[in-house]
C-alpha cells in the first residue's frame, strides 16, 4: 500500500517529460521548416564607417581659481570712532582717497599742547645759547684781569689778595659757563622729546585716516559713521582692477614637467569671450603641496572689462604628453555599457555558411552583407562629435556608426540606404518615414504587428 503514491509520482513525472519533449519537437520541426522556406533573420541597416587617425596631444582638465594681482584687507590700526566714509559698496576708488576717517579731537588737542611744549623748549635752548655766550664774556674777562694782576704782582703793584679775588672770579665765571652749557644740552633734549612727540601723534592722527593703497573696487561696506571699531577691526577689501589678472592651478607632480613659464594652455569659460582661450603660464611655485602632491602654477589672463572677479573657477587643459596620431571614431559609434565601452567592428560575411534563397527570389543588390563583433575598446578625451579612442581598435577597421544599438554579436549587418534631403522625393517602392517589416514565421508576426502599433 505505501508503494502506490510513489508509482503514482514516477508515473506522472514520466508522462510531463514525454509532453515536454513532444512540444519541444514540434518547435524544432517549425523552425526548421521556417529556415528551408528562406525565412531567415533578416540583416540590421545601419551606416558604416572607417575609424580615422588624427593628431591629438593627451590634456589634463583641471580647475583654476582667479587671483587678483594686488588684493588687501583694509583694517584700522587703532581704536576709535568713525567721523566719515568715504566710499560705497562695490564703487572704484582712486589711489590716495579716503576711505574711513576716525575721530581725532584727542589727538589734536595733545598735539596743540606737543606743540608749544616743542616752542617752549626752542625758547629754553636760545636762553641757554645767550647764557653761555655772556658767561665765555665774564669768563675771558676775568681771565685777562687774573693775567694782568699776575704780571702787577711781580712789579709788587698788586697784592697777593686782589690775585686770590681774581683767580676766584675765573673759576666763578667758568662754572656759570658750563651752567650754561648744561642748561642748553638740557633744552636741545628737550626739544627733542617735544618733537617726537609731535611726530607720534601726528602718527596717530594719519592712522586714523585710511587711504586707498592703488586703483580698485571696494566690497560690501559695512562701517558706519558714529560706529567705534576695535583694534584689527575689518572695514572693507579692495581689490586692484588691472588689463590682466592671474589664473592659478595646480598641476600633479608626475605632469608638472610638461608645464613651465611661458607654456601656452587653454581655458575654457564663457567669461572669458571664447570656448577655448590661450593663457600663458608666467611663474611655477617651487614646492610641491605635501598633502595633495601637486604644484601650483599661476597664468596671466586678459580682463579688459573686469568681469573676472577673485575666487571665481575657469576649466584649464593642461598637456601630459606630446602631440601623436591616434584612432578617432564617431560618438555615435561608441556603446557605453555596465561592463566597459565597446563598438562593433563589422566583417566581410562568410557568404557559403547563408542559406540558399529561396525558389524565385530577386538577386541581392547592392554590397555584401557583413557580420559585426562585439570589441571592448580604450576611451580617451571627449571631443564633440568624435571620440578617441587609446587602444583596441586600429584605422581603417570598419565599425558601425547610426543604428549600432540593435546589433549583436553575429549579427548581419547592411549599410543603411542614403537618407533623402529634405523635400526630395523618398526612393521608388520606398514609402516616407515607413520601413517594411520582415517576419520569418508565424509566432514573429504578432511580435513585430504590436511593436509597429507601439
Amino acid at each position: 500500500m505505501k508503494m502506490k503514491p510513489f508509482v503514482a509520482g514516477i508515473g506522472l513525472l514520466v508522462v510531463l517529460l514525454l509532453v515536454a519533449g513532444g512540444l519541444g519537437g514540434w518547435k524544432y520541426r517549425q523552425i526548421h521548416s521556417a529556415a528551408g522556406q528562406g525565412g531567415m533573420i533578416p540583416p540590421e541597416f545601419v551606416e558604416i564607417v572607417e575609424a580615422q587617425t588624427i593628431p591629438w596631444q593627451p590634456r589634463a582638465r583641471l580647475v583654476g581659481t582667479v587671483i587678483a594681482v594686488r588684493s588687501v584687507n583694509l583694517s584700522n590700526e587703532i581704536v576709535g570712532v568713525v567721523k566719515e566714509v568715504g566710499f560705497d559698496s562695490g564703487a572704484i576708488v582712486e589711489p590716495g582717497q579716503v576711505l574711513i576717517k576716525m575721530d581725532t579731537s584727542t589727538e589734536e588737542a595733545d598735539l596743540a599742547a606737543a606743540e608749544a611744549t616743542k616752542q617752549l623748549a626752542i625758547s629754553g635752548i636760545e636762553m641757554s645759547d645767550a647764557e653761555i655766550t655772556m658767561s665765555k664774556t665774564s669768563a675771558d674777562l676775568a681771565r685777562t684781569t687774573l693775567k694782568r694782576y699776575k704780571s702787577a704782582a711781580t712789579a709788587s703793584s698788586v697784592s697777593a689778595t686782589d690775585v686770590d679775588k681774581a683767580t676766584s672770579e675765573v673759576e666763578r665765571a667758568e662754572a656759570a659757563q658750563k651752567r650754561a652749557e648744561s642748561s642748553f644740552a638740557r633744552s636741545k633734549a628737550e626739544r627733542d622729546q617735544a618733537e617726537a612727540r609731535v611726530q607720534q601723534i601726528k602718527t596717530i592722527i594719519a592712522k586714523k585716516t585710511l587711504k586707498a593703497p592703488f586703483r580698485g573696487r571696494a566690497g560690501m561696506r559695512t562701517v558706519h559713521p558714529g560706529q567705534y571699531l576695535g583694534e584689527g577691526t575689518k572695514i572693507v577689501d579692495l581689490t586692484e582692477l588691472t588689463d590682466e589678472i592671474y589664473l592659478d592651478f595646480a598641476v600633479p607632480q608626475e605632469y608638472a614637467q610638461r608645464v613651465s613659464a611661458g607654456t601656452v594652455v587653454d581655458a575654457q569659460s564663457k567669461l572669458l569671450g571664447t570656448d577655448h582661450a590661450k593663457i600663458t603660464v608666467v611663474s611655477i611655485d617651487a614646492t610641491v603641496n605635501p598633502v595633495t602632491r601637486n604644484v601650483r602654477v599661476r597664468s596671466s589672463v586678459p580682463n579688459p572689462d573686469y568681469k573676472l572677479k577673485p575666487g571665481m573657477f575657469i576649466d584649464v587643459e593642461v598637456p601630459v604628453a606630446p602631440p601623436q596620431d591616434y584612432v578617432a571614431i564617431p560618438s555615435t559609434a561608441l556603446r557605453r555599457a555596465a561592463f566597459g565601452d565597446h563598438v562593433f567592428v563589422l566583417t566581410p560575411m562568410d557568404m557559403s555558411k547563408m542559406p540558399p534563397p529561396p525558389p524565385g527570389a530577386p538577386p541581392m543588390q547592392g554590397p555584401p552583407p557583413m557580420t559585426s563583433h562585439q570589441r571592448m575598446v580604450h576611451v580617451g578625451a571627449n571631443l564633440g562629435d568624435r571620440v578617441i579612442i587609446t587602444s583596441g581598435l586600429n584605422a581603417g577597421e570598419k565599425i558601425a556608426k547610426d543604428g549600432s544599438f540593435k546589433l549583436r554579436e553575429g549579427a548581419m549587418v547592411m549599410q543603411s540606404p542614403p537618407r533623402p534631403e529634405k523635400g526630395a522625393p523618398a526612393a521608388p517602392g520606398v514609402k516616407p518615414e515607413a520601413a517594411p517589416v520582415t517576419t520569418t514565421n508565424a509566432e514573429e508576426s504578432p511580435k513585430a504587428e504590436a511593436s509597429a502599433k507601439r
